[in-house]
């Protein structure tokens, strides 16, 4: 009931914003099934991903080049692994600074509930609360219709 209830608060047309998800990890980019977890989330949050290709079981590796492009034409970005901040993610990924998300700062992570020696409570609890995974992604798509603070993610800043 609390899932369905954050997803009727998703408009049922318009435009929706383009996701993007995830980093480079070993010069390769793995991106989701469009039948995954993760993407169903994004897609009930209002969310229309970036790659539909995907249509298998398992995450595919795209080049950078692909990425780049896919990265480019999104609206948000989020999922940014390890990276805590524009600024890391600049350092490591300097290219990828010159992305829409990037520069309108549309750039999200799931790292707001960490603990001191780098757990992510986002892999720990979010399988039993996929209404406050929701209502966050519906924050970061649709900011006025959440008025809720994010739990799971943050917006990353320098």
């Amino acid at each position: 009931p609390r899932y369905e209830a954050v997803r009727k608060r998703v408009p049922a047309d318009g435009a929706r914003p383009v996701v993007m998800l995830n980093t480079p990890y070993s010069d390769q980019w793995f991106m989701p099934s469009v039948t995954s977890y993760m993407v169903r989330l994004v897609t009930d949050a209002g969310g229309k991903y970036a790659y539909g290709k995907n249509t298998g079981n398992t995450s595919v590796p795209v080049d950078m080049e692909e990425a780049y492009t896919l990265t480019d034409g999104a609206d948000r970005w989020i999922n940014t692994g390890t990276y805590a901040s524009l600024t890391d993610l600049r350092a490591a990924f300097p290219k990828l600074a010159d992305t829409r998300p990037f520069i309108s700062r549309q750039v999200y992570n799931n790292n707001r509930l960490t603990t001191p020696a780098g757990g992510n409570d986002f892999y720990e609890s979010s399988v039993m609360y996929p209404d406050l995974v929701l209502r966050d992604l519906v924050k970061i798509f649709y900011p006025d219709l959440v008025p809720e603070e994010f739990h799971y993610y943050q917006r990353l800043a320098d």
